[in-house]
């Protein structure tokens, strides 16, 4: 079943099929569901698929030509000898779409850039040159995040002879329970905060199967295949040296720590530049966020949270018990060390569940779009600690501003008293933003979302008060 990807898939079909020269760009981290996309896209037309290998160039043509002639047959000189360069393959090609449209896949593409015969080169001089309107659609496909989108940069020499690129990201909490149709709101939600949203790690999920039995064998166990894939993500990018020092700095946030001076000293880097363009990479390749305090000055502190749900999951529990994992107690730990703390770890999770859900939903709840949304954390006038987990500034000017609770028991009015309260001290304090979301005139109200739903008394009070929304796992769930 294809998930997701159908504004994708209808483009690729479309390029496919209007018999001209298409140059196609496709990439995203590994098992994130390119191949997959690539397959139904080529459905139906004559294509040509080829995996390319961390090898020689030479060894690399070798083996395209041969699996080529699998395809054509004789219009493949059996001859690797004749097709001494790139640019006698990609002629070759051009030759074969002469008479009928061809597609083209060149899979994992970075392991042919950088050899001794420069793939990106012989293939301009030929896109340029002779391609002379043939129905050819070549689509380059790689899963080295950084490498890949370097080929669509202005200075890069493919720039401008694009027809259609993409980066290919993980699906997010709604997508993810299209991938397990079997699961509650809230199995599917715990679901997407152990496995994230890559397609290949929730394939792995039998229907039917207790979800603990499946992160204990999968996840957890040193043989797993979602832990031996995680285990190897950093290295998985060319041009990342010391990847300890990466692990580091996931860690240290995993743990917590969100402040950038403070996560320098926890992953015991004594360089802070060299820490922030460490972490710069790890923003590139979408496993890090950051964002400020709501309102919050341009030179104000980042806070810096783990952005892929597999890798939080990844360092906040399997990386700080690799010894007992090791030693064959997946079991134990998923009893003592994890299932335990689940709830407790869900609740960053599920605020960015609610953040998806807002974009996806807010005209079916009466709201406009969010311009900006973020969080604020830090104190009043009088040094009492404030958390708010909902600002927004919507696309009307308005202030929305709420609570997320990963509750067991249903949510009483308490939250909004205590919310409203909170505001008061900031505007009392001199938040501008704060008296704003205060004020009926500037207010878009307060939202509140829930995993265990809202008492009776709540849900009574809220039909009464146009300002409050409630918002279940159900209703982001749809």
């Amino acid at each position: 079943m294809l998930v997701d990807r159908h504004v994708e898939l209808a483009e690729l079909r479309r390029l496919a099929s209007e018999r001209r020269p298409v140059l196609a760009l496709l990439y995203g981290r590994r098992r994130v569901g390119k191949t997959f996309l690539l397959d139904h896209a080529c459905q139906g037309f004559r294509h040509f698929y080829f995996l390319a290998a961390d090898t020689t160039a030479g060894l690399n043509r070798q083996e395209l030509l041969r699996e080529l002639r699998t395809v054509v047959g004789d219009a493949v000189d059996p001859d690797p000898a004749n097709y001494p360069s790139w640019r006698t393959i990609f002629r070759l090609l051009a030759d074969l779409a002469t008479d009928e449209p061809l597609v083209v896949v060149l899979d994992e593409f970075q392991h042919l850039l950088g050899r001794e015969d420069d793939v990106v080169s012989q293939l301009v001089a030929v896109w340029d040159r002779e391609l002379r309107g043939r129905p050819l659609m070549l689509v380059l496909c790689g899963s080295e995040v950084a490498t890949m989108a370097r080929l669509e940069a202005g200075d890069a020499p493919l720039y401008g002879r694009w027809s259609w690129a993409a980066r290919l990201r993980p699906f997010d909490y709604l997508d993810v329970a299209a991938m397990v149709p079997d699961r509650s709101p809230r199995e599917a939600a715990l679901v997407y905060g152990i496995l994230g949203g890559t397609p290949r790690f929730l394939a792995t999920i039998h229907p039917g199967e207790p979800l603990g039995e499946r992160v204990i064998a999968s996840v957890l166990s040193p043989r797993g295949e979602v832990h031996l894939q995680l285990d190897r993500i950093i290295e998985q990018e060319k041009g990342i040296r010391e990847p300890a020092e990466y692990r580091a700095l996931l860690a240290a946030i995993a743990g917590g720590t969100t402040r950038l001076d403070a996560i320098v000293q926890v992953a015991g880097l004594g360089d802070r530049a060299n820490a922030v363009r460490r972490m710069a990479v790890l923003e590139g390749l979408e496993l890090l966020t950051r964002e400020r305090n709501f309102g919050a000055h341009e030179k104000a502190a980042w806070h810096y949270r783990i952005a892929d749900p597999a890798m939080r999951f990844w360092y906040r529990f399997v990386q700080p018990n690799r010894s007992r994992l090791e030693t064959g107690g997946a079991r134990d730990v998923w009893a003592a060390r994890v299932e335990p703390l689940l709830n407790d770890y869900m609740g960053k999770v599920f605020e960015g569940m609610c953040r998806a859900a807002y974009v996806r939903h807010h005209a079916r709840w009466g709201l406009p779009g969010a311009a900006e949304w973020a969080r604020w954390e830090g104190k009043d006038r009088n040094r009492r600690p404030i958390e708010l987990d909902i600002v927004a500034r919507l696309d009307d000017g308005r202030l929305l501003t709420g609570e997320v609770k990963w509750s067991t028991r249903p949510v009483d009015a308490s939250v909004h008293t205590a919310l409203l309260r909170n505001l008061e001290d900031l505007a009392a304090s001199g938040q501008g933003w704060a008296r704003d979301a205060l004020s009926p005139h500037t207010s878009a109200g307060h939202l509140y979302c829930s995993a265990a739903g809202f008492t009776a008394e709540f849900r009574e009070r809220a039909a009464e008060d146009p300002r409050i929304r409630l918002v279940s796992l159900e209703a982001m769930y749809g």
